[in-house]
């Protein structure tokens, strides 16, 4: 029974972990490949990262950009 238990722990332990990394924002714009999309992602923060900005406001700026190229968050 004990094996069992530890078995099925395990399984949703790894889901749950999964689920938890998963989570991240998908970035679209109509017309845009994902491949097109994450290579905006990287140069937004490439360019926060450029300009040495408090981890707190990082996101933030790092939204702003992505929709200022029109992508929006789903």
């Amino acid at each position: 029974m004990f094996r069992k238990s530890s078995i099925v722990f395990a399984f949703f332990a790894a889901a749950f972990i999964t689920g938890c990394f998963g989570s991240q924002p998908t970035w679209r714009k109509e017309g845009v490949s994902a491949e097109d999309a994450h290579s905006a992602l990287a140069k937004c923060k490439y360019e926060v990262g450029l300009n040495k900005i408090p981890k707190e406001s990082q996101q933030e700026l790092i939204e702003n950009c992505m929709e200022g190229q029109g992508f929006r968050s789903r």
